[in-house]
């Protein structure tokens, strides 16, 4: 019976840690741009699918392209869909502090677990729709 209370009380704990970062922890109002919108990458799983700002240096140059690097070493690409291009102005953010709001979405490689494991695949990750999503700089 302890362990059902226990898995109980776990996933009560988790509730209320997704609540308060949905409440105020994904778009923090601090003085100092260099604070990120999330601490983990569980935190970021349960924003899937839903409006959020995170805070980072952009960079053109990016594993699959554009991408913000969070503080805490997590990266949230932005990922054309169209014929989107990354002229000017993005080319002059390039290394500076930006704030990117957008949906929050997560890629998943189809062959996640091929049959050889020496295969390579590409990795998981966090991207905005770079048409969607709204980037600008924030100043010091």
């Amino acid at each position: 019976m302890s362990g059902g209370l226990s898995k109980g009380l776990r996933a009560a704990t988790f509730l209320w840690i997704a609540i308060g970062v949905l409440a105020g922890g994904c778009d923090r109002s601090r003085s100092t741009p260099e604070d990120t919108t999330v601490a983990s990458a569980e935190e970021l799983h349960t924003l899937i699918g839903m409006q959020v700002t995170v805070r980072g240096k952009f960079s053109l140059n990016g594993k699959f392209g554009a991408c913000v690097f969070l503080e805490n070493q997590h990266v949230v690409y932005l990922v054309p869909k169209g014929s989107f291009t990354w002229g000017e102005p993005y080319s002059e953010m390039e290394g500076k502090l930006v704030a990117v709001t957008g949906t929050l979405n997560f890629y998943r490689d189809a062959n996640a677990e091929p049959a050889y494991p020496a295969i390579a695949r590409p990795p998981d990750y966090f991207y905005f729709e770079a048409e969607t999503a709204q980037l600008r700089l924030i100043s010091k």
